[in-house]
């Protein structure tokens, strides 16, 4: 099993903007971060640093 440092990630928005995302995230069963995570990667593999993908998938 492969172990994965993480790390925090701070962002200033509305509140009223906060309130509505995680409130859409809820009715589909799905937590904010859980939303950003998907975002996150699917904005990197579309818009460069593809191989970070590409070497993470390759382990075992």
């Amino acid at each position: 099993m492969t172990t994965q440092k993480e790390t925090g990630f701070t962002i200033r928005i509305e509140q009223e903007l906060k309130d509505a995302f995680v409130a859409t995230a809820k009715g589909q069963d799905r937590t904010a971060s859980q939303v950003l995570r998907n975002f996150m990667r699917d904005y990197v593999k579309k818009n460069g640093q593809t191989d970070l993908f590409r070497q993470q998938q390759s382990k075992p």
